[in-house]
């Protein structure tokens, strides 16, 4: 079944993540962050993909920031840290591969 999740901007006072699509194989999250607004450095142990829809940002890289504009996609591999910082209003979109699993709470 096809689903169309259509782009509508939705920027906060803080960066705004929303669940596009998600399945058993992946998951799909858009970002929208105003100029200066960070997602600091973390890890996933899946593969992901981030595409620049809209305006500049600056990636976070083992290799230094690698500036990014609108149609421009990074991939990190599983456990690379990974972030992002909008150098101008931007939206982003995530493709995290395959899904990550929800750990079960500690005991």
């Amino acid at each position: 079944m096809a689903v169309l999740k259509r782009l509508e901007e939705k920027f906060g006072d803080r960066p705004v993540s929303e669940l596009v699509y998600e399945d058993g194989n992946a998951k799909v999250v858009r970002f929208y962050l105003r100029g200066g607004q960070e997602i600091k450095p973390h890890t996933s142990p899946s593969s992901v993909f981030i595409t620049v829809l809209k305006g500049k940002v600056a990636f976070y890289a083992p290799q230094g920031e690698l500036e990014a504009e609108a149609g421009s996609t990074v991939f990190y591999e599983p456990n690379e840290p990974h972030g992002f910082k909008a150098l101008e209003d931007a939206v982003l979109e995530a493709v995290i591969t395959p899904k990550p699993s929800v750990k079960p709470p500690a005991l």
